[in-house]
């Protein structure tokens, strides 16, 4: 290929971004309990506010574990591209019990609840052993925004 030829390419390729991404990306939230869904309501407002592709899922990892690997298994086999935000309280199992069944990015989100009110589920999943690749968003009353953000951003790294 001439030097003409392989600037013609590039061109191209810096032109169309869109062009090279074989399916468009979005954020799917999976919540360890129906109860966890209000909390969630600010990153529902924000992902309609910036048109972000979004969906949404129950599956405890203690309650529904078997059908939690499942659904992942197909997530995976369909090469789905997305983010996940996984929002758990308490023991926080979810995230990690995710991103160990997932090549997809997950992100933690600790629900403010229970006697600690929340700080459990972020010890919990900010302390994810070595080789377990989850991240996490802070606890505070912006957490949800903040996860819908982060989620966000990364999205955008693919555009």
């Amino acid at each position: 290929m001439d030097l003409h030829a392989v600037c013609h390419a590039f061109c191209l390729y810096k032109q169309a971004p869109h062009a090279r991404m074989q399916a468009s990306m979005k954020v799917i939230t999976i919540y360890g309990s129906k109860s966890d869904l209000p909390f969630m309501e600010p990153a529902r407002v924000y992902f309609q506010e910036n048109n972000v592709e979004h969906e949404e899922v129950i599956y405890s990892a203690h309650r529904d574990l078997p059908a939690l690997i499942d659904y992942l298994k197909e997530l995976e086999a369909s090469k789905t591209k997305a983010v996940l935000l996984c929002v758990a309280g308490l023991s926080a199992a979810l995230p990690g019990v995710v991103v160990m069944n997932t090549e997809l990015p997950v992100i933690g989100v600790p629900v403010p609840c229970g006697p600690l009110n929340g700080v459990d589920a972020l010890l919990a999943i900010s302390q994810l052993p070595g080789g377990v690749p989850a991240t996490t968003v802070g606890l505070h009353k912006k957490t949800p925004v903040n996860a819908a953000m982060a989620a966000h951003r990364i999205i955008k790294l693919a555009e």
